[in-house]
């Protein structure tokens, strides 16, 4: 057994040694989490009754590319439809953006600063960035960069690496001034991306990768706002790298939101099973209707306290 530390979560690794003598139903010290990476068939059959969760261990989002920033607004639901309009309203007045096909590497240490003021300001912030940004700045023709100003002041940046085996353009890392204002700045953000990829030519548009556990290191909130924007969520493999499954059992949510949510896979071919989303809760039935979407069969919840 290996445990690690991602910020304040302790996760306990096992392998097939600790399966065999029992260490995933016995105790585990201080784990807030069990985890199993590319678990065997009869590891799934085991463990499953107990409360672990067969699942991808991220998740990719994709939408198509809607013509016009109108067209695309219309697919919305009314409520969302309404509020993304006023996010739009809202921002425009007063701001102005600047789009770069090619990223300038000044422009790039400006907006880094940006992200690092960002992420500070995230309760579990990672700057995840910075492993990418010497790429950036020597491959700037693959980086899309959108720059929102209030007057000379950079208040919001996107960046997005283009995909052209898929006719994609990703989010591949989005910084906000703490200090700015929202008044649906994030959400016009993400609209605005939308008609940058229409006007580059692009069909696919995506709102990047996401580790599967929505509540720790990700808010659930991000997860609901990317679906109500119309961002459907894959397992990563189905776009980018091998992403081996893994079984996980969450012990505790003490140092999570509660709920907290992921997406399994319904049975072990992962090729051909359905997703079934778990909202996990130490609570007996958490509302599970927030987080219906197209692409899950059905969305469960998951009472820590019965595994």
């Amino acid at each position: 057994m290996e445990l690690t530390r991602h910020h304040d979560l302790c996760i306990a690794v096992l392998d097939a040694a600790d399966v065999a003598s029992g260490a995933a139903l016995g105790h585990t010290g201080d784990a807030d989490l069990l985890r199993i990476v590319d678990p065997t068939p009869e590891q799934y059959a085991e463990l499953t009754p107990h409360g672990f969760l067969f699942k991808p261990q991220w998740l990719f989002w994709t939408r198509p590319v809607y013509p016009t920033l109108d067209a695309y607004v219309d697919t919305l639901q009314p409520r969302m439809r309404k509020s993304t309009r006023h996010a739009i309203r809202q921002t425009e007045s007063g701001h102005r953006l600047e789009v770069e096909e090619s990223i300038d590497p000044a422009r790039l240490d400006t907006w880094f600063a940006l992200y690092e003021r960002h992420i500070a300001s995230l309760p579990r912030g990672t700057l995840y960035a910075s492993e990418d940004l010497e790429w950036f700045r020597t491959h700037p023709e693959q980086v899309v960069g959108i720059y929102l100003y209030n007057g000379d002041r950079m208040v919001a940046g996107l960046l997005c690496m283009k995909v052209p085996r898929h006719n994609m353009l990703r989010m591949t890392y989005y910084a906000c001034d703490p200090d700015h204002p929202d008044h649906g700045t994030t959400r016009f953000m993400y609209v605005q991306v939308g008609v940058v990829a229409a006007e580059l030519g692009y069909e696919v548009l995506s709102a990047g990768a996401d580790p599967n556990f929505y509540g720790h290191d990700v808010a659930t909130g991000l997860y609901l706002l990317k679906r109500r924007l119309g961002f459907r969520a894959d397992p990563l493999w189905h776009y980018e790298t091998d992403d081996p499954p893994v079984l996980e059992k969450v012990l505790s949510l003490d140092r999570c939101e509660d709920p907290s949510f992921c997406v399994g896979y319904g049975d072990y071919d992962v090729q051909r099973a359905p997703l079934t989303g778990y909202v996990m809760s130490r609570t007996p039935g958490p509302a599970t209707e927030p987080f219906h979407a197209p692409m899950l069969a059905s969305v469960v919840p998951h009472h820590l306290s019965d595994r």
